[in-house]
Order: structure tokens, then C-alpha cells, then sequence
């Protein structure tokens, strides 16, 4: 049995999902994947309306909304150890996680996707009692992804605030690596769209540890284009290591997001979980 949670959180998502739920639904329908649905609400959480699924034996849960209701929706399954395969469809263009496992935000491709019914089974990352499929940022600073209409002189100037910080972190108790970086992150999986190199691959076992060092302004300002791809290997230099365990010594109070939002401070240790998840993903995906 499917069952359907939708999820639409900012103003332009609930916009979206009107507009095409009628659309989305009839081509369920076609497609002989349709189920129970059932709208997130202030009283309706996603972890009771995964409580719900459970106890309905249903085989697999699809989660419509943002790359926030997905990461939700596994936490709940994997805290329920729970053995249920899910689905996505991203209300989002701009979807990190829809990219990395080849799901677009197109109803009708989205559909077919999870008519095809491709199913891997994933690593997870873990942060405390979190756990998240793409990546944890260090610091404060932050590189979107952008197009190359991007780089006006406001832009520019944008790049060269940036500024380094301190980091001390263990690899699987064994080294240890203290430096100033101007970006550093711990990846489990991530989209290599426009990237050098293929990282983050959700099947390996290890996570990948990007940092790029300290930079000067002039070299920021060069390189402004690859640091906004969002691929910091993309910059000359960057350091790419692997582990299944890292531990973020300091500095303390040093932010840690996930998904772009802020999660816990150092110090924090973050490993390839034990937990996995069942997906089902696209062709295209980036692993």
C-alpha cells in the first residue's frame, strides 16, 4: 500500500501544490500507484502521520513537500525501525536531495519514477540523535548554487566578505586535522551537478570530508565562480578526505547545519550511521 504525506511549507510551495494536486493525484490514479493521502498540519505532524503509515502496514511511504519533510519522514522510520521504502516528490526546483536521487519536480516524471519503483538502499549520516542523507556544513559561511548571470560587482563583493575560520576535527580517532578553512563540509551524499569530482556516495560506508583552506581576497574574488557552483573542490587546493566517524573538536560553538539550517554547535561528532534507508530513485540520480 502507498501512503501519500503532503507537505507544502512556504508560501510558493503551497501555491505549487494547488495548482497541480489535482493533476498529481489523476496521475497516480493512471499510473496504479495511488493511496491514502493525508495533508501535514499544526496538529497532523509528519512523525504521527508516519506513526499512522506503520500501523496501517503500508509498504511505502511518499513524501511530497521540501528536502525538510523528507529528512523528517526518515527520522521517523529509522527511530520506528521501520521497514518501509520511500518516495519523493520535491515541491522545489531547486531540490538538493530530488537531484541527488534523480527525482525531478515534474509530476509527470516524478510519477513515472516511482511507477518504476527503483529501489536502493542508502546510507545515512548521523549528527547526535539526527540523521540526514546529504551533507553537514561547517561555519557560517554559505555558497548556493547560481547561475553565471550571477556574478555582477554586487556579487563580487558578496564573495570577498567571506571570511575563514578555525577547525579542529579527529577522523576515526586516528588523525587529527587543525586548520583555517574558508568552507568545510562532511558529506554522505550530494548533488555533483557542475562539481570536479564525484563525492558523496550513499553506499560506500564513508562520508567525505571537503575543506577548502584559507584563501585571500584576490584569489576569492578569481575563484568567485566556482564557489558559487556550491562545489568547493571545484577551487584549487580544496582537501578531500574520508572516514566513518569525525569528530568536530572546535572551535566551540562552531555552527553546524544540515540542509541548509542550523542543527547543533561543536562539539558534535558525526559518523556513517549503522541505519539505512530504502529509496526509490531515478536514472539520473548522482550516486
Amino acid at each position: 500500500m502507498y501512503f501519500y504525506i503532503f507537505d507544502p511549507r512556504g508560501e510558493r510551495e503551497v501555491k505549487y501544490f494547488e495548482r497541480i494536486q489535482g493533476r498529481l493525484l489523476n496521475t497516480l490514479a493512471e499510473t496504479h500507484i495511488e493511496g491514502e493521502t493525508y495533508r501535514v498540519t499544526a496538529i497532523r505532524s509528519i512523525e504521527l502521520l508516519v506513526e499512522q503509515a506503520i500501523g496501517a502496514e503500508a509498504r511505502t511511504i511518499i513524501v511530497v513537500g521540501s528536502d525538510s519533510s523528507l529528512n523528517k519522514t526518515i527520522n521517523a522510520l529509522v527511530r520506528k525501525k521501520a521497514d518501509v521504502t520511500v518516495g519523493f516528490i520535491s515541491l522545489d526546483e531547486a531540490s538538493s536531495l530530488g537531484h541527488i536521487f534523480g527525482v525531478t519536480a515534474d509530476i509527470q516524471d516524478a510519477v513515472k519514477t516511482l511507477a518504476g519503483r527503483l529501489v536502493r538502499e542508502l546510507d545515512l549520516g548521523q549528527i547526535g540523535e539526527h540523521y540526514f542523507l546529504s551533507k553537514v556544513d561547517l561555519g557560517e559561511n554559505y555558497f548556493p548554487r547560481t547561475d553565471a548571470g550571477f556574478f555582477g560587482l554586487g556579487s563580487a563583493m558578496r564573495f570577498t566578505s567571506l571570511r575563514p575560520f578555525p577547525v579542529q576535527i579527529s577522523l576515526d580517532g586516528r588523525f587529527n586535522v587543525t586548520t583555517e578553512a574558508l568552507g568545510a563540509q562532511i558529506i554522505n551524499s550530494r548533488s555533483n551537478r557542475g562539481c570536479r569530482i564525484k563525492l558523496g556516495n550513499p553506499q560506500d560506508k564513508l562520508l567525505d570530508i571537503l575543506i577548502l583552506g584559507k584563501l585571500s581576497t584576490a584569489q576569492i574574488f578569481r575563484y568567485r565562480k566556482e564557489l558559487a557552483s556550491g562545489c568547493l573542490d571545484n577551487v584549487p587546493g580544496a582537501t578531500i578526505l574520508h572516514a566513518k566517524k569525525v569528530e568536530i573538536i572546535g572551535p566551540k560553538k562552531l555552527p553546524l547545519a544540515v540542509e541548509g539550517q542550523l542543527y547543533t554547535k561543536a562539539p558534535a561528532t558525526v559518523i556513517a550511521s549503522k541505519e539505512k534507508i530504502k529509496m526509490i530513485v531515478g536514472k539520473t540520480r548522482q550516486f
